[in-house]
């Protein structure tokens, strides 16, 4: 059997992800930018893995298999692809899989919230050199020297994510604590040749998760996590999903 090279899920450790140049979004540096209309989302090509909230767990469940990495704080990563730097949701045309859920990570770009080195603050950045902003009055990311609708859009976007965001990390550090997800790997059969490892992730071990505490388990149910656990254990099945489409992309010569 043919074995591909291991694909890591983990995310980049230098800029967040996706993110080239972000820098602090400001009406004298930015009242003649826009943000272009058409969505593309040629951004998210290259990775194999995106960062998800626990929000979203139940609908990214149905598309994605959902792992954590191995960093100390493990991340909720959805597992878009199974070869390094190939995203199999984007298109050729850059829209996303039809009927497929686009992560909140990726409809966030290219705004994020970022803290400043003198500050603990959090302000609202644009990545410069993103394909999604051009230099116009289509639609303005200011008017007047004031933040138009966009950027206000944008703003409250980043709020609720980076509230979610805080909520995830809370999963994660206890997670963490009780040692409750383990290293994993997966070799995922393409055909009946052709096989790829997919290697670098964390998973909930069932085993271990099984053996919880009843009050343990009963306050996990009242903070919500119990179900997030089962719609990771769930999403495991969405291998198989992605090896169907690396075979419609063969079959189209792509």
């Amino acid at each position: 059997m043919a074995q591909q090279s291991a694909v890591q899920a983990q995310p980049s450790a230098a800029f967040p992800m996706f993110y080239q140049r972000p820098v602090p979004l400001q009406a004298q540096v930015h009242s003649a930018i826009s943000l272009k209309r058409a969505v593309n989302f040629r951004f998210a090509l290259q990775t194999n893995s995106i960062p998800l909230n626990a929000n979203e767990f139940f609908n990214a469940q149905r598309d994605y298999p959902i792992v954590f990495t191995s960093d100390p704080i493990p991340t909720p990563m959805a597992i878009v692809g199974l070869q390094d730097k190939l995203n199999l949701f984007v298109e050729p045309d850059g829209s996303w899989r039809r009927g497929a859920y686009v992560p909140g990570y990726v409809r966030r770009y290219p705004f994020l919230f970022a803290t400043r080195s003198d500050s603990a603050d959090l302000t609202l950045c644009v990545d410069e050199a993103s394909e999604r902003i051009e230099r116009s009055q289509d639609n303005p990311l200011f008017r007047d020297g004031k933040t138009s609708e966009v950027t206000q859009k944008a703003l409250d976007y980043c709020v609720a994510y980076q509230r979610q965001h805080e909520a995830t990390l809370e999963l994660g550090r206890i997670l963490a604590q009780v040692e409750l997800v383990v290293q994993r790997d997966a070799t995922v059969k393409l055909n009946a040749t052709d096989s790829v490892r997919v290697a670098g992730f964390k998973m909930i071990d069932e085993d271990k998760f099984n053996q919880l505490p009843p009050e343990t388990f009963l306050e996990w149910r009242s903070k919500g996590w119990i179900a997030l656990i089962y719609s990771h254990l769930l999403s495991l099945g969405a291998w198989d999903r992605l090896v169907q489409i690396v075979a419609e992309r063969r079959a189209a010569g792509r």
